[in-house]
């Protein structure tokens, strides 16, 4: 049976019909966005009986851009402003009431075949030796997840705030961002705020103009000018020096910034993703870095899943690699073994997909049997130590958890006096709602 996405009023006589063209109902609401089937092509929302036209965009917003939405209406309702939007903004088709069962079973049926046609061209290969390294492996939810909102964040010119673990790809995460966006023919321009060499780094950002300084023997372009028309990837951007945040800030507000040496100011048109593995809120708190500018960067926050939180992905990633070093390195394509499969979805990767990567390629050039093995992962033994922080990291996160549920219980869900009970600022506290998955009440 087909899995069929239901929205909207429930029809126990449309139910009978789709029960006998052999689909599998999902029924749906805007809360359930989060435990959408990922293997759905099709959605088909009853708007005949219910004025749900808000509720429902809160949820096709969150469905894949690949699944098909068909809507079922009454005949008036198409002089609804609201529904006639809706339907031009959202369905791939459409059925008037009274539902005619061939005509719905036909217009299923080909929603069903193109969707499954799209989701086939864009689905990735996870076992293409020639792909790069760097293209993702999605198969874990958080990971569909995480990509749902690339798609939906990249053609617009929001600031977005890369946040995660180093090694979690957050750099892939920018350029697809570019590449989806409407600047992808613009150039993709990157800065390591933490690896510009000390004295260098507004030269660098703004450029300077001939005899700025000893050694300026001509004028040179900034990386910001360099991104006009384009996107500016601003990495490890909580290292950037305190004097270099308010001239950023000055050009994220008024596009204007001043090169060194220069006696006018400049203009760039330039998109800005920014990215960090630190915890700004407390870089804020103790003064390193400007709560306004950071405001400015966080348009919208993305998350990159630490690679122990999508553990789904961990042997296609491992295979993925192997085809690419051993075809780089002109080897044999060798398989895991049980044994370093098993200690791959076992090792709590304090690096992430960086660690996995290094222990893969070594793997490739050093196994001298048919199969890879844990030895060759260096993954042989059990890590006792590791082992040990990964119970205490657990352990950590579900006190903190619990704190946040008190405390919002307490305040009666009111967010200062909350973080107040919590000692710890407004900013701090809504990110760690967003990590525990909490609401407030």
């Amino acid at each position: 049976m087909e899995p069929l996405l239901m929205a909207g009023f429930q029809c126990n006589e449309l139910n009978d019909v789709l029960s006998r063209l052999h689909f599998k109902l999902y029924y749906i609401n805007s809360h359930d966005k989060l435990n959408i089937p990922t293997n759905c092509a099709l959605c088909l929302i009853d708007l005949r009986k219910n004025d749900i036209i808000n509720k429902i965009q809160y949820l096709v917003r969150a469905l894949d851009p690949s699944v098909h939405i068909i809507v079922l209406i009454n005949k008036p309702q198409l002089e609804d402003p609201k529904v006639s939007t809706f339907i031009a903004q959202f369905a791939w088709d459409f059925c008037t009431s009274p539902i005619d069962p061939e005509r719905l079973a036909k217009c299923l049926g080909h929603g069903m075949g193109l969707a499954k046609l799209k989701q086939q061209c864009h689905a990735p290969r996870v076992d293409d030796p020639r792909q790069d390294p760097g293209q993702p492996v999605i198969q874990s939810a958080v990971m569909q997840q995480l990509f749902r909102q690339i798609e939906r964040v990249a053609p617009t010119d929001i600031p977005v705030l890369i946040r995660g673990e180093s090694g979690t790809g957050k750099e892939l995460v920018a350029t697809k961002l570019h590449q989806q966006s409407n600047r992808k023919n613009g150039p993709f321009i990157t800065v390591n705020c933490g690896a510009m060499a000390v004295g260098l780094v507004q030269s660098e950002l703004f450029g300077h103009e001939k005899g700025a300084f000893t050694g300026a023997t001509s004028s040179r372009k900034g990386k910001i000018a360099l991104a006009d028309g384009g996107t500016l990837f601003l990495d490890e951007i909580g290292d950037l020096p305190a004097e270099l945040q308010v001239n950023l800030l000055r050009f994220l507000q008024e596009g204007l910034y001043d090169c060194v040496g220069g006696g006018t100011s400049k203009s760039a048109d330039v998109r800005i993703l920014a990215a960090t593995h630190v915890d700004l809120e407390n870089a804020i708190d103790n003064g390193r870095f400007r709560l306004d500018l950071y405001y400015r960067l966080n348009g919208i926050t993305i998350e990159t899943p630490r690679l122990r939180d999508r553990r789904d992905d961990i042997i296609g990633l491992a295979n993925r690699f192997i085809g690419v070093y051993s075809n780089e390195y002109g080897l044999a394509t060798k398989p895991l073994s049980q044994s370093a499969s098993h200690a791959l979805l076992n090792h709590p990767w304090p690096g992430n997909v960086r660690e996995l990567i290094n222990r893969v390629r070594r793997a490739v050039v050093l196994s001298d049997t048919q199969q890879i093995s844990a030895q060759n992962l260096e993954l042989g033994g059990i890590d006792k130590k590791r082992h040990i922080a990964l119970s205490l990291k657990t352990l950590k996160d579900s006190a903190e958890k619990q704190a946040l549920q008190q405390a919002i219980l307490i305040a009666d869900g009111q967010v200062e006096l909350a973080a107040s009970y919590l000692d710890i600022s407004r900013a701090t506290f809504y990110r760690l709602i967003d990590k525990h998955g909490l609401q407030l009440i």
